[in-house]
C-alpha cells in the first residue's frame, strides 16, 4: 500500500510533465500504425504483362507495367518504351482471358431491373469457363447477366450480342467484345474472337445491342429492363458494387 501511496503522490506531483508525456507516447503508437497501413496499401510489386488495345481499328500490343499493392489491388498501369493515353479502352492480356479497365465503369444488370453499379479504376474481369469473375477493389466474386458502360459511349459486353444499325444487323460480336460510339457519328467495335476491330460512319444512325436476354441502346444510352428504359448512369454518380 505504502508503495502505491508514493507512486500515486509522485503522479499528482508531475503530472504537469506526465500528462505531455503520455500524450506525445499515444501520437507516436498511433502514426506506427498509420505508417504500417500505409505501407501495406502503397506497397510497390510491379508486373510486366504482354497486353493489347485496339485504337482506332488499330491493333498495339506492347508491355504493360502493372502495380499491385500488397492487398493484391492494381493501383498503376503504364506502357513499357511506349506512350499510352489510357482511356476507357479495354486492356486485353495476351495469354489468359483477362482484361483490366483503366477508369471506372457502370456495372450493369438488365434482368435486376436495371441496376447500376460502379466499378473502381484498375477493375479486373476474368472469364473462366461459364464464370464471369471481377475483381473490384479488394473485393472478386462471380456475376451473371451484366454489361459495361464507361459513361460516355463504351459499352463492353461479356457475352455474345448483336450490333443492329436501324434495327438491321450489323455484327455478330463473340463473348469479351466491345463497341464505341464517338461523337454520335462513328462507330468503333472490336471482336474478341476473330482478334478484329472495325471503324464505320454511322452518320447519327441508332445503335443497338441484343441478344436473348437483353437490348440496349447505344446510341441514346439506354437499356430495356422488363419493358422500361433504364437510362444508364456515368460510373461516378453510382455507389461501389460492394457497398
Amino acid at each position: 500500500m505504502i508503495a502505491v501511496e508514493k507512486i500515486i503522490t509522485f503522479c499528482k506531483r508531475k503530472y504537469k510533465i506526465l500528462i505531455p508525456i503520455m500524450v506525445v507516447f499515444v501520437l507516436l503508437v498511433a502514426v506506427y500504425f498509420l505508417y504500417k497501413e500505409y505501407k501495406y496499401d502503397n506497397y510497390r510489386n510491379k508486373q510486366e504483362v504482354s497486353v493489347y488495345q485496339y485504337f482506332g481499328g488499330i491493333k498495339n500490343e506492347y508491355t504493360a507495367i502493372i502495380t499491385y499493392n500488397l492487398k493484391d489491388i492494381i493501383v498503376d498501369v503504364s506502357a513499357k518504351d511506349k506512350k499510352i493515353e489510357y482511356d476507357s479502352t479495354p486492356i486485353y492480356f495476351n495469354d489468359i482471358n483477362k482484361i483490366v479497365f483503366p477508369n471506372d465503369m457502370s456495372i450493369v444488370f438488365p434482368l435486376r431491373e436495371g441496376s447500376q453499379f460502379r466499378l473502381y479504376k484498375y477493375s479486373e474481369y476474368e472469364k473462366n469457363d461459364n464464370l464471369h469473375m471481377i475483381k473490384n477493389g479488394a473485393n472478386k466474386n462471380d456475376y451473371s447477366y451484366f454489361f459495361l458502360f464507361d459513361g460516355k459511349g463504351l459499352f463492353y459486353f461479356p457475352e455474345e450480342i448483336t450490333l443492329k444499325v436501324n434495327n438491321n444487323e450489323l455484327v455478330k460480336l463473340s463473348a469479351m467484345s466491345y463497341a464505341k460510339i464517338i461523337g454520335g457519328y462513328t462507330l468503333e467495335y472490336y471482336d474478341k474472337e476473330k482478334d478484329t476491330a472495325k471503324v464505320i460512319e454511322i452518320e447519327g444512325k441508332k445503335i443497338t445491342a441484343e441478344n436473348d436476354k437483353f437490348n440496349i441502346n447505344l446510341s441514346e444510352r439506354y437499356v430495356m429492363s422488363y419493358d422500361k428504359k433504364v437510362l444508364l448512369v456515368n460510373p461516378y454518380n453510382l455507389n461501389s458494387l460492394n457497398n
